[in-house]
């Protein structure tokens, strides 16, 4: 290498030139059929997105909490798109024109939206879960306040996880005999950055997977387990026939014990005769 790097010291600049390659370019078919599937991906998953976070701040029945996770759902993935999806286009053209400053932020951004995606879906996972197997509870403690605390801890919480990225990327320059290319990528060696990735997929993966799978196979027992009548008249006369009654009276257990399923066999029979 230094032998290399003094060879080119004593050439002069069309010597030099010669001696590098060209740069790199995509054929004309690739250019074009990528940025238009960027555009057409990332235009309607801007605009649905943003047409989610609208209706629901703009309508004041539609502020639940359930709704809220969908709000931080919907930002995140509006972050992830304008950060990781547009500026992809640059790079299929020619090379990184965001220069320092937005390697930095843009990679930060990338991690910040996928990291709240799943973040915000596992709440949400939550929320579904109390709501369906402890119905009671889910009146004291799904609450649109709780809701907006949970969402508020979750971003400060990833926010200030995702700052390390700002310490780990630069911008790289390589030289050709038709110009210079600069990329966004790793400061040092990819191989550093084992350890980092392999926290990042426990934290913003393995966990919230786990965690859903569990959740939603005690709701998937429940729903099995309490089937509700598929006659529409049958399922009016329970719910008439249950007005008046205290809620503790048909609230519905994940426990799936046999007491839960007795008493509702004998209120289908009550119906049925």
């Amino acid at each position: 290498m230094d032998n290399y790097t003094l060879s080119l010291d004593g050439m002069n600049d069309t010597e030099i030139n010669q001696t590098l390659s060209n740069m790199p370019q995509n054929a004309l078919e690739v250019q074009v059929v990528t940025i238009f599937l960027v555009l057409l991906i990332c235009g309607i998953g801007i605009a649905g997105n943003i047409m989610v976070v609208l209706v629901v701040l703009r309508t004041k029945h539609m502020m639940t909490p359930t709704n809220c996770y969908l709000v931080s759902l919907a930002i995140a993935d509006l972050i992830v798109l304008l950060a990781a999806g547009l500026p992809n286009i640059s790079e299929v053209v020619a090379s990184w024109v965001y220069g320092y400053v937005g390697c930095l932020v843009i990679t930060y951004l990338q991690y910040l939206g996928i990291n709240i995606s799943a973040c915000s879906i596992t709440a949400f996972t939550v929320e579904r879960y109390i709501a369906i197997c402890h119905s009671i509870k889910a009146q004291f403690i799904c609450t649109v306040s709780r809701a907006k605390k949970i969402i508020a801890f979750v971003w400060l919480f990833t926010s200030m996880y995702c700052v390390m990225w700002f310490f780990l990327v630069d911008i790289t320059e390589v030289k050709f005999a038709d110009g210079v290319q600069v990329n966004c990528g790793y400061r040092v060696s990819r191989n550093l950055y084992t350890p980092i990735y392999f926290l990042d997929f426990t934290i913003f993966y393995v966990i919230p997977l786990v965690l859903a799978t569990v959740l939603y196979g005690l709701i998937a027992r429940i729903l099995f387990m309490n089937p509700l009548p598929s006659n529409p008249q049958d399922l009016s006369r329970m719910s008439s026939k249950h007005q008046g009654k205290p809620y503790n009276s048909i609230k519905l257990s994940c426990k799936g014990n046999k007491n839960t399923v007795s008493s509702r066999k004998q209120e289908l029979q009550y119906v049925e005769d």
